[in-house]
């Protein structure tokens, strides 16, 4: 029987996944938007502890050498961890708001803005279920800063550094509606951690790779923009071991 292999595609996809779930359940009324934000929780699984985390080093990308290696004293700039929530999950979806969070020494650092969408964004693409799953409702991106000063401030926030998020198919498509054309490449959240944290033989038991996930597994999922770019931070700095 052939070995199963991690794809770096894997979180973005079941994250997606997810997502239409939880819309699906609200949209039928299985479920409240308090109940679904309470089963968001994560929590640390039995035994998570004692677990080979990692991944099969065939699976080590062959481009792996351009990825940064973790940086424990800080000398390195901290990559920029970015999420976004959006009018819905389609092709048409675009950003309404978006969060960066990074490293200052031990410290996480976090922001957000809402966004107000260009004229030329189509308004019929907004998802009264993915409303009830991230909070936001339309009427508060009227006063939001426009997509113009958004894009001004992230470019100038980011200042050409690495940009991470566990799920890049999505959050790129939605950086570059922002920026109005193609922006920098978002890298993924696991392909970062495995290049940072594991050893050559792609697995670790423990360690900071081990940490790392440990610290992701028992933070919530809140789908605000800030706080789950923060998480992915927090994940980070944990295998740091800082």
């Amino acid at each position: 029987m052939s070995e199963k292999r991690f794809k770096f595609s894997d979180r973005a996809t079941e994250k997606a996944k997810s997502r239409a779930r939880d819309e699906d359940r609200l949209k039928a009324g299985e479920v409240s938007p308090a109940e679904l934000r309470k089963e968001n929780s994560f929590f640390m699984s039995s035994g998570f502890a004692n677990k080979k985390i990692g991944f099969s080093p065939k699976c080590r990308p062959e481009n792996g050498d351009k990825y940064f290696m973790a940086d424990p004293c800080g000398c390195k700039p901290s990559p920029v961890f970015i999420d976004f929530e959006a009018s819905s999950l389609s092709v048409e979806s675009w950003p309404i708001e978006v969060g960066i969070a990074w490293l200052e020494g031990k410290r996480v650092i976090s922001d957000s803005k809402l966004i107000r969408p260009r004229s030329e964004w189509p308004e019929d693409d907004w998802n009264p279920v993915s409303e009830e799953v991230h909070g936001i409702l339309r009427a508060d991106l009227d006063g939001a800063n426009s997509a113009d000063d958004v894009a001004s401030w992230l470019l100038e926030a980011i200042a050409g550094r690495t940009l991470v998020s566990d799920a890049p198919e999505f959050d790129q498509r939605w950086l570059d509606r922002l920026l109005g054309g193609p922006g920098p490449q978002i890298d993924d959240f696991d392909r970062v951690l495995w290049m940072a944290f594991s050893h050559e033989d792609g697995t670790i038991a423990p360690g900071r790779l081990n940490k790392a996930y440990k610290n992701r597994l028992t933070r919530r999922t809140i789908h605000r923009a800030g706080d789950d770019a923060a998480g992915l931070c927090y994940a980070w700095r944990a295998g740091l071991g800082k």
